[in-house]
């Protein structure tokens, strides 16, 4: 299927997917491609051990960071758009199970990298591709260096929070003096390891940049093969089997993290919080495991859970350690890093818009427009009641041009929800015709075979028939591909329309502007767009109720607008 300019178009401003690629070859492994200006390539420790006993699956955009031992620890690239030094990305978190919301509810956040990417808007940081494993946590712990091994392999569990804190300090100050080129730097200044940020870990967790945002919000991110047991150590017998596995034996999520969910439990940064209907509450308790682990029952795995643990263990008086319980790290950088860096945040800084108020932007310049217009009628002033009027005058006429301007921006986006609707469906169509030419074709080979049974040319006609068939069934499969990518695309695509729209705009935002957009599709002869246009708008108060992205649930919504196909 081949997408015109402005499918292309929609393509780039709704997915906003940038995914870095690196590439560099240091000794006998890869090594990471560092922020503008690369430093040359300097000698370092050498990798000794084999591959597959630290990265099992590479790729190539690998950061692989030596070890001491010559062990190593491989990392993956976490990309997020931003062209300026204050801009992150908001991120929607958590999951809309009621009855888990106390500690897993929904909640907007805001994720940035710490890595410049040179040519492109965005901005990375790394984290662990695998759980940290027990040779490699032996590598820079025990009093003699581990010999590598598969059993080696197994993630490094019975570690406490500060184990795991104390292993990013020695690994970093490691790498800081026997191979400081291999960490990757921010305007000079390198990076340093530790625990991630429960931000950090969710995002990479559920796909990061990679996914669309439906199946981002998903409880699991996407599985193809179907199998939760082929992604993931879980508590069953045809699965974990109540014992940890080697990292990276499973297949990873889509952002290449291995074990992710399952196996270990990997323990988080910051302090434990429950959720207070979608923001923090104020008291910090103990430290955070997320992902699960190799007894946790399938139906509990989830991107979104999280579990809460006291630092120390009261019967032992020691800090708390647990068979199940292990971390990976990631690699990021300081915030401030240079006094040109400084002075180039001030800069950003004073020209963000000041945000006071409720945080709802309308309710808040109508609140200033009664305070101005109070303060213009109680001013004993002649002079400066004059100047509060001609102000007030002002503000009125730009509020209602950004009112204006808030209002066409819905309509446009209630309409481009409907054309998105409109185009599940036709891709849907197109599909089922192709499929219906394929049967009919399949049908009448097989009709003719039977017809041409006992002719004397029979056996050499049914041959041609059948190289002919071959040859149209290969084009068509072909073609059938190709609508069928094309038709997934345009179902995440709606999706993210729904989520992003849902997000940013009320019910009565859409619902004051869908009659406008149905009158003015009336009036251009696209009427056939309205029930999508008002399906979109169902949809979006859908999302909004109960903060779960059904992209399976919205498809057949569509199709039943026009039955016959069916996905």
């Amino acid at each position: 299927m081949v997408w015109t300019p402005f499918f292309a178009f929609i393509s780039v401003h709704l997915r906003q997917n940038v995914l870095p690629a690196l590439a560099a070859v240091l000794c006998l492994a890869l090594t990471p491609a560092l922020a503008d200006p690369p430093p040359a390539p300097a000698a370092g420790p050498q990798i000794t051990w084999p591959e597959k006993l630290y990265n099992p699956a590479p790729a190539a955009d690998d950061l692989i960071l030596p070890l001491a031992c010559g062990g190593a620890m491989a990392f993956r690239p976490v990309a997020i758009p931003g062209s300026g030094l204050l801009d992150d990305r908001p991120v929607e978190l958590g999951q809309a199970d009621a009855a888990r919301g106390y500690k897993e509810g929904r909640r907007l956040s805001h994720l940035a990298g710490a890595f410049s990417e040179p040519g492109a808007a965005a901005r990375r940081y790394y984290i662990a591709k695998y759980e940290t494993t027990r040779d490699q946590y032996a590598a820079l712990t025990a009093a003699t260096c581990p010999t590598p091994s598969m059993r080696g392999r197994l993630p490094v569990t019975a570690v406490s929070w500060f184990d795991a804190v104390d292993f990013s300090r020695r690994y970093t100050e490691w790498l800081l003096t026997q191979a400081p080129a291999a960490l990757p730097r921010e305007d000079q200044e390198p990076g340093f390891l530790r625990l991630p940020t429960e931000e950090e870990w969710e995002f990479a967790a559920r796909g990061g940049l990679v996914v669309d945002e439906a199946d981002f919000l998903a409880p699991l991110f996407p599985m193809p093969d179907g199998d939760l047991a082929r992604y993931a150590w879980h508590e069953s017998t045809g699965s974990a089997a109540g014992e940890l596995h080697p990292a990276g034996l499973l297949k990873p999520n889509p952002l290449g993290l291995h074990d992710v969910l399952g196996n270990a439990a990997e323990m988080t940064l910051a302090p434990f919080h429950l959720d207070r209907r979608g923001r923090p509450h104020g008291q910090a308790g103990g430290f955070v495991s997320r992902g699960g682990d190799y007894l946790t029952a399938p139906g509990q795995l989830g991107s979104a859970a999280r579990q809460e643990y006291n630092y120390f263990n009261a019967a032992t008086g020691r800090a708390k350690s647990l068979d199940s319980l292990g971390f990976r790290l990631v690699v990021t950088a300081p915030v401030i890093v240079s006094a040109g860096r400084l002075d180039a945040i001030k800069e950003s800084w004073s020209g963000l818009p000041s945000l006071t108020g409720t945080g709802d932007v309308r309710a808040d310049a109508d609140r200033a427009l009664v305070e101005l217009q109070q303060a213009a009628r109680q001013s004993q002033d002649e002079a400066l009641r004059t100047r509060l009027e001609l102000i007030q005058r002002n503000v009125e006429q730009a509020h209602a041009g950004l009112n204006e301007a808030r209002e066409r921006t819905v309509r446009a986006l209630v309409r481009m929800g409907a054309f998105m609707g409109k185009r599940v469906v036709t891709d849907a169509k197109r599909a089922e015709v192709l499929r219906g030419l394929m049967r009919l074709a399949q049908d009448n080979f097989d009709a003719f075979s039977t017809q041409a049974q006992g002719s004397r040319d029979g056996p050499r006609l049914v041959a041609e028939a059948r190289a002919a068939l071959a040859g149209k069934m290969d084009k068509w499969t072909l073609n059938l591909a190709e609508i069928e990518q094309g038709m997934s695309n345009s179902l995440s695509y709606y999706a993210d329309m729904v989520v992003s729209v849902a997000r940013d705009y009320s019910d009565r935002d859409i619902a004051s502007e869908l009659k406008v957009v149905e009158a003015e599709l009336k009036a251009k002869d696209n009427a056939y767009l309205i029930p999508y246009a008002q399906v979109f708008a169902r949809h979006l108060a859908a999302y909004r109720d109960s903060g779960a992205a059904d992209k399976a649930r919205w498809q057949q919504d569509l199709l039943q607008l026009e039955p016959g196909p069916q996905p």
